[in-house]
């Protein structure tokens, strides 16, 4: 019993990667018990857990990699509710990505990148119209992966960070969804690409890691 505690209370990783391995693991278990009542749920549960994955930490490797699940998902279900269960499951790793890249920016040699005239220059820049370049980059081809840095290096509310990415992000949700119905491409084949496009991310990922670890060595 004391094992089994031990391993239920144990950090795995960063606190980042621990909180996402809970909370897939909970959303996993959920999706196994639902299924045996409704079928269908299985399949949204898994597209929760696929939407936090994706927009983790990971989602700088997998560019692109989102819009051919949203098709996919898309043909399957309704867009509109792949669109909402889309942006709850954003909305909450966007919330760790906040506060995961806050501390980020403040430890030593970050802090003294944070500090170069360059990057003063970009914050500023962001803080003449915060609310608009984070609604703006959440659907546009802008790099939101930028917005995740300077946000809570610039001291944005979260709140305010959160509203914009919802308004930005789900209409784009809502469009790639319904653009899965509209697409005369199989389910297949919008399989074959998304698992092709995350299978991609995971090996530049991995080879990246291993790039780092080796300069270490």
């Amino acid at each position: 019993m004391g094992s089994l505690r031990d391993k239920l209370t144990r950090r795995y990783g960063t606190r980042m990667w621990d909180i996402l391995l809970r909370v897939s693991a909970a959303l996993a278990l959920l999706g196994i018990l639902l299924t045996r009542v409704i079928p269908e749920i299985g399949g949204l549960v898994s597209f929760v857990v696929v939407t936090i994955w994706v927009n983790g930490p990971l989602a700088p490797f997998l560019p692109a990699t989102y819009e051919p699940i949203l098709m996919l998902f898309g043909r399957l279900y309704p867009p509109l509710l792949i669109a909402a269960l889309g942006i709850a499951g954003t909305l909450f790793i966007e919330f760790i990505n906040y506060y995961m890249y806050q501390k980020l920016v403040n430890l030593g040699g970050t802090r003294r990148l944070r500090d170069t005239k360059v990057v003063q220059r970009v914050v500023k820049l962001f803080e003449r119209a915060p609310f608009f370049t984070v609604w703006l980059c959440s659907w546009s081809l802008l790099p939101y992966w930028a917005i995740r840095v300077v946000a809570p290096m610039a001291g944005y509310p979260i709140r305010r960070y959160l509203a914009a990415t919802f308004l930005g992000r789900f209409p784009r949700l809502w469009f790639f969804a319904a653009l899965g119905q509209f697409l005369d491409v199989s389910v297949g084949v919008l399989a074959a690409i998304t698992a092709g496009a995350i299978l991609l991310g995971l090996v530049v990922f991995g080879r990246r890691r291993r790039e780092s670890s080796e300069l270490k060595v």
